[in-house]
């Protein structure tokens, strides 16, 4: 048993499985009508077929309006989007603020207590050996603060450091001065963190 060609090409999968259920069921409780252009089919399947098909379309197409959305114009703030983004002026102050008023900072990816880079978690493990206090900003929460602090110090990667109002340089810089002992001077003076 099979559907004319021309009513299966123009149904979708989903409507040909919908249809062939309701001519299946047909099938199986009409009797057989031998004037039927489709052997087996009785005359009244197909016209339940088309009936189907037709208002299956129909529901699609309700479907589809229905979930099409749309935002009203007069919606209150608190739905409306917004932007964090500050400006290239703004970053560039708040860095500069940054290292002016700590004695050690690291711009990093993540935090001092779960860094997101090997990079930057080695850099504060060093920091951590030598005991001294640092503060710390996540170069990830913000692009305008990453690309603020690339430019800031013309450094082009992440974990960046600055002791005492410098830049020093990144981990690879930090691990060189760390292991010829020139952090530990440089770090006198600074405030110790707790153990």
């Amino acid at each position: 048993r099979y559907f004319p060609r021309q009513a299966t090409m123009a149904c979708s999968t989903m409507t040909r499985r919908c249809a062939s259920r309701i001519v299946m069921n047909t099938i199986a409780t009409a009797p057989t009508n031998p004037a039927s252009r489709v052997v087996g089919l009785p005359a009244s399947s197909l016209v339940t077929a088309a009936a189907a098909t037709s208002s299956m379309r129909a529901t699609s197409s309700l479907l589809a309006q229905r979930t099409r959305r749309s935002f009203a114009s007069d919606t209150h703030d608190d739905f409306k989007p917004k932007s964090n983004v500050e400006s290239s002026d703004d970053v560039a102050r708040i860095i500069a603020q940054d290292v002016e008023s700590n004695g050690v900072i690291i711009y990093m990816k993540g935090s001092p207590a779960a860094p997101q880079c090997g990079f930057s978690n080695m850099a504060c493990r060093i920091l951590d050996h030598h005991g001294v206090t640092y503060a710390s900003r996540n170069v990830l929460a913000s692009e305008e603060l990453r690309n603020g602090i690339k430019t800031f110090s013309s450094w082009p990667t992440i974990p960046q450091i600055f002791v005492k109002g410098e830049f020093l340089g990144g981990s690879d810089i930090l691990m060189q001065m760390h292991q010829s002992g020139e952090l530990a001077t440089m770090f006198e003076g600074l405030p110790k963190s707790a153990p």
